[in-house]
């Protein structure tokens, strides 16, 4: 190929992801509030090898640290996103990892027996009806251990090993409706202690406010946002305002996500022997306001 044509290529794709609009970004956004955001996400990736004991396994909490690698990923794109002007995809992209963060702590509780065997609000509000009966997505998984009862011993060792048992739940519609509504998740994780210290309605809260970047509100569509702040609504231009509220948010949720990490991964914290590293954390967490994260750590550590 061509050098000039090879230039071509280059210079076009840079256009296309806006690096102007991201160095743009970084000049004119609260520089405090920058850092927050995106060390936050960071923040949520470092804590969870600093809980693993020595001789335990990850594979034990596999199906929610599968989701947790994802939503940081996911986390960095909306970051990114944002920077560059895209502020509907941004907060799209961060309703997904409060989804990953929410989803993968409830199938990581329902991998495990104590949690199934007090599934209360599951067992109350998720009934719909298969065929002839109203079931829940408890009488499906309790179904498949009773046809195989060495898959109970398997989900306590392997806990992602639950995505192979509910794969045909995602396969036939009909068996979809068993996975519960995220309203209700949010509520079963409450219940369970594993959104402690936040409420259940702060959480729900959030993810209402980012379904409505989803289902394209007018006024969450870029061009409905540039026309509200007088921008040139058919030009990717940066908005201070909306990327200042969104870093908020992102900051909010990586809180979320990091509280929801801490309870899920609190019983390796008490097995751990030396909390150094944790303890080292703990800092950073309050250099970077993340209030229910060092809450939650400080009881943790304390215990």
């Amino acid at each position: 190929m061509e050098r000039k044509v090879w230039s071509r290529i280059v210079q076009h794709v840079i256009n296309e992801i806006q690096a102007p609009n991201i160095l743009c970004s970084l000049q004119i956004a609260n520089y405090d509030l920058l850092r927050k955001a995106h060390d936050s996400i960071h923040e949520f990736i470092y804590i969870a090898p600093l809980c693993l004991p020595q001789g335990c396994s990850w594979h034990s909490k596999s199906a929610f640290l599968t989701y947790h690698y994802v939503a940081y990923d996911q986390a960095h794109r909306s970051f990114l996103e944002a920077l560059a002007g895209y502020y509907n995809v941004a907060n799209i992209i961060l309703r997904s990892v409060l989804e990953l963060v929410i989803n993968g702590a409830f199938w990581e509780c329902l991998a495990h027996k104590k949690f199934r065997e007090n599934a209360k609000v599951i067992e109350k509000e998720a009934r719909v009806k298969i065929e002839k009966s109203k079931k829940t997505i408890l009488d499906w998984l309790n179904g498949v251990i009773r046809l195989k009862p060495e898959v109970e011993n398997e989900l306590e060792q392997i806990s992602g090993a639950i995505f192979d048992k509910i794969a045909p739940l995602f396969e036939r519609p009909e068996l979809e409706k068993l996975i519960p509504r995220p309203r209700i998740i949010i509520k079963q994780l409450s219940a369970w202690g594993i959104l402690d210290p936040y409420q259940q309605g702060k959480i729900y809260g959030v993810y209402k406010k980012l379904s409505k970047e989803v289902h394209v509100i007018p006024d969450k569509m870029d061009i409905g946002r540039r026309l509200l702040h007088e921008r040139k609504i058919f030009e990717v231009e940066v908005v201070r305002e909306e990327l200042e509220e969104f870093l908020k948010l992102l900051h909010k949720v990586m809180d979320i996500g990091i509280v929801i990490e801490l309870n899920i991964l609190s019983d390796w914290i008490f097995q751990l022997k030396d909390k150094t590293k944790l303890k080292e954390r703990l800092q950073a967490l309050k250099n970077l306001e993340l209030e229910g994260g060092f809450r939650k750590l400080s009881e943790l550590i304390k215990i």
